[in-house]
């Protein structure tokens, strides 16, 4: 609806200035307004108030099709639009027509995006703080799919280095009954993978298969698949670890110093230069980092994003000074850091797992309260805040759990229109939709049509969590409305025309849970 109005004041305004449209926070303000008049108000020469007026003139004369119930000027130069009844209606009649792909909009434009996420060292288990990437990189796949961008999931295996190398020491040890080396692994998973493979020759392939398999099962127990899992021993077997550190010696971008090779990542804003090759002639993770990007942007993607943990802050700066020496646009790449997760049981923080005094998996949180409540806690705030995360209320069947909350509101229009359909009626498209004339349900029209401006602001700010808001929001209106009024009245046309308002808000329900990777029931 943002892009339509947009479009509307271009052709009615010639005006060099980007054009915003927001929806006021109070709804006697209108149902959306832009700030041009006050932007463009210097250059005009004009206050913001006088060329509020004119460009409103302007508009309502351009208004001939009736989008439009009023367009108003304020004192303070903001320009006010009230939608036609006319208009609602026939936008709630093409989210019946679309259904399941109400939504699809085409921001992207077809553009490749190779989205990098969880990423996890294969050394263990997986925890909450890795689920919580997996969420967010899987949701936000999800809103670029429905903005119209072509995404390629993956996930990036440091199967190669000193952290394995310490994992399969750390087993060995326990096999021989000898003490865990320093820095290696302790845990009694590790004790586990001890006992279990104890006899086999190739006890590196076989833990790491194990431990990869794991991490992909528990990933697909919560609904998150790869297009592609990448391992750094390729980069290593097609020496391209060696490429990469080749073209930076070229530019005269490499240095020795004390029998190691640096980068002058300084040179491009990082705080100080960095090891590529350590002194015993080893490659550091940041060289194959290096050379796994090079890979990235050589495949031919339009846009990079990876989804990081907090751990990978200082990360940032650094990689990015790399592609820029190596001549890549650093601003294809977007790297997205997420918070850690904290697990509370009500006000009980949990730091252990019960069955084995370990960590607690993300696996056991998976399996305690199930994928769907995982998925949307998980993705329910902006990764750049911490989050806490409270079992007893992700699992609980009230409407203070969010996730309750929302697909309640689904299961209660799936069976408002079973009733319907018992009684004799059901949704009907040539439903007189004038009838509907009270303020909430106008209001939950409205909410149904922003639906498509936050796929397209939620793919543009790549911020999946926003979908949750819009979610609550819209289950909060439905929820006010069937408490206010009877869906299935002794009015057949006005029944039939609320039932086809109910029809439109599941659409747009199931249409967002889909999104989060969540199912819609029918029935709680």
């Amino acid at each position: 609806m943002k892009q339509i109005i947009k479009a509307f004041i271009e052709t009615a305004v010639s005006s060099s200035h980007k054009i915003e449209v927001d929806v006021p926070k109070n709804e006697k303000y209108g149902d959306y307004a832009t700030n041009i008049a006050i932007i463009a108000a210097k250059a005009e020469k004009k206050s913001p108030s006088l060329l509020a007026k004119e460009l409103a003139s302007i508009l309502n004369a351009k208004n001939k099709k009736n989008i439009f119930e009023e367009i108003i000027p304020t004192e303070q130069g903001f320009i006010n639009f009230k939608l036609s009844q006319r208009t609602i209606d026939n936008r709630i009649l093409s989210i019946i027509s679309k259904n399941d792909n109400y939504g699809q909009v085409n921001a992207g434009n077809k553009k490749k995006v190779l989205l990098e996420f969880v990423s996890a060292n294969p050394t263990g288990p997986l925890h909450i703080g890795h689920g919580r990437w997996a969420v967010i990189g899987d949701c936000l796949a999800n809103v670029l799919g429905k903005a119209g961008y072509k995404v390629h999931r993956e996930f990036y295996v440091n199967d190669a280095g000193e952290q394995i190398k310490k994992l399969i020491d750390s087993i060995k040890a326990i096999i021989d009954k000898k003490n865990v080396p320093e820095g290696g692994y302790g845990g009694n998973y590790v004790a586990e993978l001890a006992k279990k493979y104890a006899n086999e020759k190739d006890l590196r392939g076989i833990v790491l298969k194990y431990l990869i398999n794991d991490q992909n099962e528990t990933l697909r127990s919560l609904g998150v698949k790869f297009d592609k899992w990448f391992f750094e021993s390729e980069l290593h077997r097609k020496k391209t670890i060696q490429k990469a550190i080749k073209k930076l010696t070229e530019r005269n971008l490499t240095f020795y110093e004390g029998n190691a090779l640096w980068f002058k990542s300084s040179e491009y804003g990082d705080d100080k230069n960095r090891v590529l090759i350590k002194e015993d002639g080893s490659t550091t993770y940041f060289a194959a980092d290096i050379a796994y990007h090079m890979n990235k942007y050589e495949r031919g993607y339009d846009k990079l994003i990876n989804v990081w943990g907090t751990d990978h802050h200082g990360y940032v700066a650094r990689l990015k000074s790399a592609m820029q020496a190596l001549g890549y646009p650093a601003e294809k790449l977007e790297i997205i850091i997420g918070q850690l997760v904290a697990l509370y049981r009500g006000k009980e923080l949990v730091r252990m797992s019960k069955r084995t005094g370990d960590m607690v998996t993300l696996k056991e949180v998976i399996d305690e309260i199930g994928p769907d409540a995982t998925r949307y806690f998980l993705v329910k705030t902006s990764p750049n805040t911490h989050l806490d995360f409270d079992l007893e209320l992700a699992k609980s069947k009230s409407l203070d759990n969010p996730v309750y909350y929302v697909s309640y509101a689904h299961a209660r229009i799936c069976s408002i229109i079973k009733e319907a359909e018992k009684a004799g009626l059901k949704p009907d498209k040539r439903a007189d939709l004038s009838l509907l004339d009270k303020d909430v349900e106008r209001k939950l029209m409205l909410k149904l049509l922003m639906f498509e401006d936050e796929i397209e602001t939620a793919a543009t700010l790549m911020q999946p969590h926003r979908l949750t808001t819009y979610a609550e929001e819209l289950a909060t209106i439905f929820h006010n409305y069937y408490h206010q009024f009877r869906i299935i009245t002794g009015e057949k046309e006005l029944s039939s025309a609320r039932l086809l308002l109910v029809q439109a808000t599941s659409i747009v329900l199931r249409n967002v849970l889909k999104l989060l990777g969540i199912k819609a029931p029918e029935k709680m």
